[in-house]
């Protein structure tokens, strides 16, 4: 398998075992491979997607529990949220294996 897929796919697939580390370190590292450094800057911000996510999500809710002082509504605002949040992580996952396993199997 040649470097370029190897790394590339690497890239995707450590969502699982390196989210942030291994791609960052791949972006930095292979600076002459303009297509490692674009598949690795892309599961790169694939992988900080779901952070970013959480934060909005976490903000949301606190800022509903303060404004309005109602504990049913901000309940609900928090399982709404961690919902949406939840099911959007998960299709991120699936998409970084799915993306790794198209890399591979690419001519």
């Amino acid at each position: 398998m040649q470097k370029t897929k190897l790394l590339s796919a690497l890239s995707y697939f450590s969502i699982i075992f390196a989210p942030f580390i291994f791609p960052i370190i791949v972006w930095f590292v292979c600076a002459d491979e303009p297509i490692i450094r674009k598949h690795a800057k892309r599961a790169f911000l694939l992988h900080l997607l779901p952070i970013i996510l959480t934060f909005i999500g976490i903000i949301l809710v606190g800022t509903t529990g303060i404004m309005t002082e109602h504990a049913q509504l901000t309940s609900w605002t928090a399982i709404l949220t961690i919902g949406v949040v939840l099911l959007i992580d998960f299709i991120v996952f699936i998409y970084n294996i799915y993306k790794g396993i198209k890399i591979i199997i690419q001519d």
